[in-house]
C-alpha cells in the first residue's frame, strides 16, 4: 500500500475577519524538499500556521501523514519541526538553556535533553555561541536557534518559515546543507521563502502562492525561461567602513555586478545577472570577515509572479 503523503490540504480556506489569508486551496507535498514561494503577505506563514495547529482553517482540511491534523493532534505534530517566521524566544534564557526546556517539554530526560540540545546546536554552528543571553544574540544568531528548536527531536517533517532571514554566507550555507541531507534521509521540507534564489540552491520543486491562492506548482524548469528577464539585487551589511570598501572594490573588479550603490557606512547593493557566481564570490568574501549579513532583493521572482498572473498588483 502506498504512503499518505506527509501533507495534503483539501479546499483549505482561512479568514482574518474580512482579510482572507487563503482561499480554496488543495495541493499535495510528496517526500523531499519543496519550496513555498511567494511575495509577503501571499499566505505562507497562514498555510505554515495550519499545517501546525497554531490556527484553524475556517473552510477545508489538513492532513499530515494521512490523518487530519488540527489543535490537539499532538502526537501527530511530534513528527513535525517548525521554524517560525516570527520570533518566540524567552529573551533572558540562554540559547542552549532555551533548547534545553524545549527538549524537556517534548518528553526528553535531563539528560536526554541535554545532549538533544547539543546535537542540534552543533547542526547549526551555535555551540560556541549558545551561552548567548536570547536579547544579546543578533537576528542571524536567533534564526539559528529556531533551526536547531526545530532539529530537536529529529522529526520527519520540517517545515521552515524564511529560515534564512538575516543570516550571514557561511550560516545560510550551513543551514542549506542542513535541509539538503534532510531531504536525502527521505525526510520532507517543506522551505517558505520570498527569494527565488534560496528555493532555487536547493529543490526545483515549488509551490507559489499569490493573495492566499494556489498560483502554480511543479519544477523550476517549467518556468526557467522567464527567471533571467531581469537583473537581481543583493545587498550587503560590511563587518566595517573598511570592510565595505573592499567588498566594493572586489566587486567591481569580478566583472559580475551591473550597478553598485552604498548605503550608509555599512552597506552595500549590488546589481547582477551573474547570480550564482557573485554568491560564490561573496562566500569567499565572508569567510575572510568583510560580510556581516546578506540579503536579496529578488526581482526575478516579482517578474514571474507578474507574468504569471498576467500583471495583476
Amino acid at each position: 500500500m502506498t504512503a499518505p503523503p506527509p501533507i495534503r490540504c483539501t479546499g483549505l480556506s482561512r479568514w482574518y475577519g474580512e482579510v482572507q489569508g487563503l482561499s480554496d486551496l488543495s495541493l499535495e507535498v510528496t517526500p523531499g524538499i519543496v519550496g513555498l514561494l511567494g511575495p509577503n503577505g501571499s499566505g505562507k506563514t497562514t498555510l505554515m500556521r495550519l499545517l501546525t495547529g497554531l490556527i484553524r482553517p475556517t473552510r477545508g482540511r489538513v492532513e499530515l501523514f494521512g490523518r487530519r491534523a488540527g489543535p490537539g493532534a499532538w502526537r501527530l505534530f511530534r513528527r513535525i519541526g517548525y521554524a517560525p517566521g516570527d520570533d518566540v524566544h524567552f529573551e533572558l534564557e540562554s540559547g542552549r538553556d532555551f533548547l534545553v526546556l524545549l527538549a524537556r517539554l517534548h518528553g526528553e530526560s535531563a539528560s536526554g535533553a541535554r545532549a538533544a540540545a547539543e546535537r542540534a546546536l552543533a547542526a547549526v554552528g551555535m555551540t560556541e555561541l549558545a551561552g548567548k543571553r536570547l536579547r544579546e544574540m543578533s537576528k542571524g544568531m536567533r534564526q539559528r536557534i529556531k533551526v536547531a528548536q526545530a532539529l530537536l527531536h529529529e522529526p520527519e517533517l520540517l517545515l521552515l518559515d524564511e529560515p534564512l532571514n538575516g543570516m550571514d554566507p557561511l550560516s545560510r550555507r550551513q543551514v542549506m546543507d542542513l535541509v539538503r541531507e534532510h531531504g536525502r534521509r527521505g525526510g520532507t521540507v517543506l522551505f517558505a521563502s520570498h527569494i527565488l534564489h534560496e528555493v532555487e540552491s536547493i529543490t526545483d520543486r515549488v509551490i507559489l502562492l499569490h493573495h492566499g491562492r494556489l498560483l502554480a506548482e511543479g519544477r523550476l524548469a517549467e518556468i526557467r525561461d522567464l527567471l533571467d528577464r531581469k537583473p537581481r539585487r543583493v545587498t550587503l551589511q560590511g563587518a566595517s567602513p573598511e570592510a565595505v570598501r573592499r567588498l566594493a572594490a572586489a566587486a567591481l573588479q569580478s566583472n559580475l555586478v551591473s550597478g553598485l550603490e552604498f548605503e550608509g557606512e555599512d552597506g552595500l547593493h549590488l546589481a547582477t545577472r551573474r547570480l550564482g557566481p557573485l554568491l560564490d564570490a561573496i562566500q569567499t568574501w565572508g569567510e575572510q570577515g568583510d560580510v556581516r549579513a546578506l540579503t536579496m532583493a529578488d526581482e526575478n521572482l516579482e517578474a514571474v509572479f507578474d507574468l504569471l498572473v498576467g500583471g495583476e498588483g
